[in-house]
């Protein structure tokens, strides 16, 4: 049984029907101590499909369906509110799940997901792997795992919206990503980065102008300095430094 977003046109399935998603599964962290009976299921009831920048993954109406399994680039999980605002919840990277998550609420009925880059996603329908889990203890205490680890990030999210003010937001939304994403080079952190200023905003709870104005306070210390494609940290400790003094 094969589930295809409604956003993935008949030649883009076509293409990503030649992807080996076997050996993906193999390599996805949360299947690394499978056997392979396991992992047959697994293949047989998951497609793969690539997904162009900017394009949904889900919709509201597909949540309640699918797990998804990110294997590359990265993914956006947004909500809107009456006005048409976007709320950024999360953005994942590749190795993560998202969707209809077993043992917690997952995404809620109203959230979207969308490609912040090209990526490429495994689905699965989400009753097809609860089976899995029934039959696959192992399987099941990793994802219990999975699960506790995102509901402790989406605590610390939480205490940081809203007891930290928006420069600290900013700093700390700077160090995740580099922690995700940077690489060093010689002193400096090089984190390669897509998100607009008014995505940033979304993210952290603040408006495009604060967002804007402290990126800018931030580089005319020589703390950092990004453009549309990437974002540096020049003075690591400088950085952290200043979302200490904010703290205290």
């Amino acid at each position: 049984m094969f589930y295809y977003s409604s956003t993935v046109d008949k030649n883009e399935k076509d293409k990503m029907a030649e992807s080996n998603i076997l050996w993906y599964l193999e390599k996805f962290n949360l299947f690394n101590n499978l056997d392979m009976s396991s992992l047959n299921e697994l293949g047989e009831k998951s497609c793969m499909v690539k997904y162009k920048k900017n394009k949904p993954i889900f919709i509201p109406e597909d949540l309640q369906k699918n797990i998804f399994f990110l294997k590359k680039g990265r993914v956006k999980i947004s909500t809107f509110n009456n006005d048409g605002e976007e709320l950024i919840k999360t953005i994942l990277k590749p190795g993560e799940m998202f969707g209809k998550l077993p043992y917690s609420p997952g995404s809620d009925n109203d959230d979207y997901a969308y490609a912040l880059e090209e990526c490429t996603v495994c689905h699965m329908p989400a009753e097809d792997f609860e089976g899995l889990l029934q039959k696959d203890n192992q399987l099941n205490t990793e994802v219990m795992k999975f699960v506790g680890l995102r509901l402790q990030k989406l605590e610390r999210r939480v205490e940081m919206l809203s007891f930290k003010d928006a420069k600290a937001r900013l700093i700390e939304m700077i160090l995740d990503f580099n922690r995700d994403y940077g690489k060093k080079v010689g002193s400096e952190y090089f984190i390669e980065q897509t998100l607009s200023h008014r995505e940033i905003a979304s993210l952290i709870a603040t408006s495009r102008q604060t967002v804007t104005k402290l990126l800018n306070e931030l580089r005319q210390k020589d703390l950092i300095d990004f453009n549309r494609r990437k974002m540096i940290i020049r003075d690591f400790d400088g950085l952290k430094s200043e979302l200490v003094y904010d703290v205290n």
